[in-house]
């Protein structure tokens, strides 16, 4: 039988099976309140064509990647390596995770998919995988997903026997039906994250468990009718009248956003979320811009959790007016969302833009790089960013946890791309704008593609998407083996119930995870080493050695104490020298023990032999007195 996840001991109790049945109950509201998505999206502009009829928009993509291949990152360690265009398959790292995945699945034939901006397994024969590589796309996609797909060797299908999905979440059931091969691009219960008043109340959780002082980076919010009191009463309190943006709950691409300064002006049964305005941001040229970052989750249990480092500057097409309230209605002086400003008169076409620069989106390297010539110090800006993102994460992995223990049988059957927007003011202070759990892949200009491009090769890079024998997979399900007995599947199942109460000892700190590591931690902490050498242009950011602390803001689960204690004592790329070092250790006990083992007969026969000496001595002692 499949072997399910440990339910926490406080997950038993009645009053969390309560909050849980309330839980899927507002999901079910979420999904209803915004269509057939059931999550708060940034879709591309337009539907895409079929993947069977995008290949000159493939070569276009291509084409205009130019020099890009040649675009470097800066080095978690200090240095520079390229993020694209290195083949993945040449690196050892992947080369070891392909013998090791092949070897765990090697009875339905299972094989690691390299994924490439260069190569396209459809024009080399001898490349092509022995199975086929499906996909299946249910919603918005995009062509950099389809085209890296195809150039893998995927066959897109509306059938059940994909590898990978894309569109929206799974219904509740259909995460239950997951095989251990499938992955999905959403955790269930990332609504949490992607609703702008469900991100709200998970913060605010946040902040209560924690202290106000833990998260400093959402604008005071409101949710209306249920804050509305409290609401007009701090208005009225406010020395200078505020002005308040207001934003539907569950929406994207700046639809229905508003700027009010008289709150009670609202329906006193209007829906929306209501936030003080930033009225002093960073402004460059005169105009008001927010960052739109890529964050890559590929595990909540343990959590871990990626930067794509080259993100978006996104621009309001006309300078701000610091008279809020005399321009409220002029969206294009306040709203960033590039879906609201290409709509603009005078928006220039793409032709204009100048390398890292468009006229309403840099790359984030190309802001860092303006702000550093203005005397910005960069590197604790963005030590703030990330500390945002990661806290922003840390309010919700709980919820979600729970979630996947319902719904999710195998670990690394979910990862998600989510796109953070953040504001800087003026004091270069950060400020979360939104988290949206689909945010737009559409490159429709030369910046969009070769950030794009890159970012989603080296995410399916990461993943670990295996081809595997369909028809041998259901062959070990009609003749009902256990699937416990394949093992890729014991791989990436959770922890066994016999593994409980050590698991509670160590969430207690009465004990070290690391003590007597489990096959399944090993495996765990192996998982996060390659994903961290075969990260491309991505930056872990949770869990790492300076994560310290943030640690006192986790939830004492189990996978995160052992990560947190492995980086403690070995740091990263440690694995392999450390189980090395216990061999050897292992093998000197070993056979010291048996070398003592074989030399304890002999021992005992010498013992024995002069046993029999000294009596034979005391005899003839006694004789020869009796004699005498």
């Amino acid at each position: 039988m499949e072997v399910r996840m440990i339910v926490a001991e406080e997950a038993a109790s009645g009053k969390i099976r309560e909050e849980e049945e309330v839980e899927e109950e507002e999901e079910e509201d979420a999904i209803s309140s915004l269509g057939h998505d059931g999550f708060d999206s940034d879709p591309d502009p337009a539907p895409e064509q079929d993947m069977d009829t995008d290949d000159n928009e493939e070569e276009r993509d291509m084409a205009s990647m130019g020099g890009s291949q040649e675009d470097f990152f800066e080095d978690q360690d200090g240095g520079s390596r390229q993020a694209v265009g290195e083949e993945v398959q040449e690196k050892a790292t992947w080369q070891a995770r392909a013998r090791r995945l092949e070897q765990a699945g090697e009875q339905v034939d299972a094989a690691l998919v390299p994924f490439s901006l260069i190569h396209d397994v459809r024009k080399e024969e001898e490349a092509a995988p022995k199975n086929k590589f499906f996909f299946k796309i249910d919603g918005a996609s995009s062509n950099c997903v389809r085209n890296a797909w195809r150039r893998a060797g995927g066959v897109r299908t509306q059938k059940g026997g994909w590898n990978v999905w894309w569109g929206r979440p799974l219904k509740q059931e259909e995460y239950k039906k997951l095989n251990m091969f499938q992955r999905v691009c959403h955790f269930p219960g990332t609504f949490f994250l992607g609703r702008k008043d469900s991100l709200a109340k998970s913060i605010v959780a946040f902040r209560r468990s924690h202290g106000q002082a833990s998260f400093t980076y959402l604008p005071k919010t409101y949710l209306h009718p249920e804050d509305r009191e409290r609401l007009l009463t701090d208005s009225k309190e406010k020395a200078s009248r505020v002005t308040y943006i207001v934003k539907p709950r569950a929406s994207a691409r700046g639809q229905g956003i508003k700027l009010v300064s008289q709150p009670e002006s609202l329906g006193a049964s209007s829906s929306c979320v209501v936030q003080e305005y930033i009225d002093k941001p960073l402004l460059i040229d005169g105009r008001k811009f927010d960052m739109r970052l890529y964050v890559l989750v590929t595990s909540f249990d343990p959590l871990r959790l990626y930067l794509y480092q080259d993100g978006l500057a996104r621009f309001c097409t006309e300078t701000y007016d610091e008279d809020v309230k005399g321009s409220s209605g002029d969206l294009f002086r306040h709203l960033t969302n590039y879906s609201v400003n290409k709509t603009h008169a005078s928006f220039l076409a793409r032709g204009a833009e100048d390398g890292e620069k468009h006229p309403l989106k840099w790359s984030l390297k190309a802001l860092k790089e303006h702000l550093e010539e203005r005397g910005v110090d960069t590197k604790s800006v963005f030590e703030q960013v990330e500390d945002l993102i990661v806290k922003t994460l840390l309010a919700v992995e709980g919820r979600i946890n729970s979630k996947l223990q319902q719904l999710v049988p195998y670990r690394n059957n979910c990862y998600e791309l989510f796109g953070f927007d953040v504001m800087l003011d003026a004091s270069l202070h950060p400020w979360l704008i939104e988290v949206n759990t689909s945010p737009s892949l559409a490159a429709d200009s030369q910046l969009d593609k070769r950030i794009k491009n890159g970012m989603v090769v080296d995410m399916f890079n990461m993943l670990g998407i295996c081809t595997y024998s369909r028809r041998k997979l259901k062959e070990l399900r009609e003749r009902k083996e256990s699937l416990a007995s394949l093992a890729f599947s014991s791989r990436l199942q959770r922890a066994s119930v016999t593994d409980k109460h050590r698991q509670v000892e160590v969430c207690k700190g009465k004990r070290n995870p690391l003590e007597d590591l489990t096959e399944l931690d090993e495996e765990i902490i192996r998982e996060t080493e390659e994903e961290l050498e075969l990260a491309g242009g991505f930056k872990r950011l949770f869990p790492s050695p300076s994560s310290d602390r943030l640690r006192r803001f986790m939830q004492p689960r189990y996978n995160n104490l052992l990560l947190a204690h492995w980086l403690d004592r070995h740091g990263c790329r440690a694995l392999d020298r450390v189980l090395k070092t216990r061999r050897r250790s292992f093998k000197g006990e070993e056979e010291e023990e048996n070398s003592c083992s074989s030399s304890a007969p002999k021992r005992q026969a010498q013992k024995v032999l002069r046993i029999v000496r000294d009596k034979e001595g005391r005899g003839a002692a006694v004789a020869a007195r009796r004699r005498r």
